[in-house]
């Protein structure tokens, strides 16, 4: 791994409600992404993890994607050559984004950021404010049955929202099916991953 790498996780089941809803690269069931920054105290992954934008180390990070035998679970990706220059910018970026806290309502702005949207606003920013990685309609509905998944419903019932179908956002799976994005190790077993 080194800087700029993209790692995206599994934490928790794939009953998970972002793994229910989403599906990465060969429909691996990934809900959790960050990238990997290298500096003199060793290597560490820059995400929105709650309660805020922070530096975590490595280890500790791949340690939450533990399955129930206790082995991790995650995939690495890097850009490839053309958009390399990407990189240094938004490394940049996102480390200015620290202590932003946690955006636990999945929705875009700049007050609060959920993890695939700091990656999305961090390339954005080193691709001089045109998006690299771009928001979709984002969608709630299972996988398996089409309907909006009840976790999600109870999940914004809660905040007194309805579920913001079809509004714009990412996940993590999404950046990982992006084509100029080379998926080069998947470690453990990561829940519909197809090798």
């Amino acid at each position: 791994m080194r800087t700029g790498d993209l790692i995206f996780t599994q934490i928790g089941s794939s009953a998970n409600a972002i793994s229910s809803v989403t599906e990465g690269f060969r429909g691996a069931r990934v809900n959790h992404v960050g990238v990997v920054v290298e500096n003199s105290f060793g290597k560490y992954v820059l995400e929105a993890y709650y309660p805020e934008v922070r530096l975590t180390n490595i280890a500790t990070h791949i340690r939450r994607s533990r399955d129930h035998r206790s082995n991790p679970r995650y995939m690495i990706g890097r850009l490839k050559s053309s958009h390399q220059d990407l990189i240094p910018d938004a490394i940049v970026y996102g480390l200015e984004q620290r202590n932003i806290p946690y955006d636990h309502l999945y929705l875009t702005g700049e007050s609060a950021l959920y993890c695939s949207e700091l990656i999305v606003d961090m390339f954005k920013h080193a691709n001089g404010g045109t998006e690299f990685f771009t928001e979709q309609p984002m969608s709630f509905r299972d996988i398996e049955t089409g309907e909006v998944h009840d976790q999600w419903i109870s999940y914004y019932e809660y905040f007194g929202m309805p579920v913001p179908e079809n509004e714009p956002g990412s996940n993590p799976g999404d950046i990982s099916k992006d084509a100029r994005l080379h998926i080069y190790d998947v470690v453990g077993d990561i829940s519909g991953y197809q090798p």
